[in-house]
C-alpha cells in the first residue's frame, strides 16, 4: 500500500462498498471541489467492488482493495446474505469468516482498516471520512494542526454517560488494558474524524503489549467495538493528549435523525454550521434521496462560496 504523502501532510481515508456508491459519488465530487489537491484521498473497498469504483480514480484519489490492507486473511460469505438486512442491520454490510471460522461483520472490518491505514500512513494525520459526507468549504493540510503544530483531536466530554456507548467504552478499556470509570461520558463519534499517525501507532503498541498478540486479534474478540472510542480513550486516558490539540468542534456538521422518519432540514442544518465545519453529512441509513443529497451539496457550495467573496 505505497503512499507518497509528505510526512507533514494529511491523508483522507474513506472505507466504502458498492452498495454506497451513489452517496460516495457526491463525496468524491465534493472532495475534488473543496479539498486541496495535495491531500491524497484513499478509498478502500472489497476487492469485488474495485471495478465499480475505478472511475473515481485520479491523480489524487486511489482505489485500494481492502484485502491488500488488512493485517489478516478473511473469507467473504455469499453476498446474497445481505438480502436479509431487513431482518437485522448487522447484515447490511458483508460478512466474513476468519481462518478460525469466527464470524466477523463488515462493520468491524472497516474499523480494522481505519486503524491499519492510519498506522501505516506516512502522513502526520489521517482524516477518516464516511461515504455520507460532502465537503462544502475548503480543507487544507494546515487545518489538521493547531498553531503549535499539534494534530487536532475531537472529543466531547459529557455531563451524563450515554448508555448505548457503554459497550464501546468497556471494549476499548479491555483492549487498552485499563479501567474506565463508570461515569465516563466523553464521546468521539463524528463523520470526519482526524487521527494522528504517531498516536495511532502508539495505541496499537499499547494494545499489543497489554495482550501479547496482534491488535486485530484483540479487537475481534469483542462483539462490538468503536475505533473512535479506542483511539479517543487512548488519547485521553493513556497518552494524556500528548501531541494533540483536544477540541469539541468537529470538521463535519452531521445530521443523525432521532427517529427513522425525521426529515432533513437543509436550512436548519446550515444555520448550525460553525467556522470549523468544512463538511456536512446525512446519515447513510436515512431515507434521504441521492438527488436531494446532491442538491444540498450544490446549494451549500454556492452559499459558502458567496459568503467568502
Amino acid at each position: 500500500m505505497p503512499n507518497d504523502t509528505p510526512a507533514d501532510g494529511l491523508d483522507l481515508l474513506t472505507c466504502s462498498m458498492a452498495r454506497d456508491i451513489e452517496i460516495f459519488d457526491v463525496l468524491a465530487r465534493s472532495v475534488d471541489r473543496h479539498v486541496d489537491p495535495d491531500i491524497r484521498h484513499t478509498v478502500i473497498v472489497p476487492a469485488g467492488d474495485c471495478a465499480a469504483f475505478e472511475k473515481y480514480a485520479s491523480d489524487r484519489r486511489r482505489i485500494v482493495a481492502q484485502e491488500s490492507v488488512l493485517p489478516m486473511r478473511l473469507f467473504a460469505l455469499p453476498r446474497r446474505l445481505s438480502a436479509l438486512s431487513v431482518l437485522s442491520g448487522a447484515l447490511r454490510r458483508p460478512l466474513y469468516l476468519t481462518p478460525r471460522l469466527s464470524l466477523v461483520r463488515g462493520w468491524m472490518i472497516q474499523q480494522i482498516l481505519k486503524i491499519e491505514f492510519a498506522r501505516r500512513s506516512p502522513a502526520r494525520a489521517v482524516m477518516h471520512v464516511d461515504s455520507d459526507v460532502f465537503f462544502v468549504r475548503r480543507l487544507s493540510a494546515r487545518d489538521a494542526v493547531d498553531s503549535q503544530g499539534r494534530v487536532r483531536f475531537f472529543h466531547v466530554p459529557g455531563q451524563q454517560p450515554i448508555p448505548a456507548h457503554r459497550a464501546w467504552i468497556e471494549a476499548a478499556a479491555d483492549c487498552l488494558g485499563i479501567t474506565v470509570p463508570a461515569d465516563f461520558a466523553t464521546h468521539y463519534i463524528e463523520n470526519c474524524v482526524l487521527w494522528s499517525g504517531e498516536t495511532t501507532r502508539a495505541m496499537v503498541a499499547r494494545i499489543e503489549a497489554a495482550h501479547g498478540r496482534p491488535y486485530h486479534e484483540v479487537l475481534l474478540r469483542h462483539g462490538t467495538i468503536s475505533e473512535y472510542f479506542i483511539y479517543g480513550i487512548y488519547a485521553d486516558l493513556v497518552a494524556g493528549n500528548r501531541g494533540l490539540a483536544a477540541e469539541t468542534d468537529s470538521y463535519c456538521n452531521s445530521f443523525w435523525p432521532e427517529t427513522e422518519g425525521a426529515p432533513f432540514d437543509f436550512k436548519a442544518q446550515v444555520a448550525r454550521m460553525t467556522p470549523k465545519n468544512c463538511a456536512m453529512a446525512v446519515q447513510s441509513t436515512h431515507g434521504f434521496p441521492v438527488a436531494e443529497r446532491a442538491r444540498s451539496f450544490e446549494a451549500a457550495t454556492r452559499m459558502f462560496s458567496d459568503a467568502a467573496t
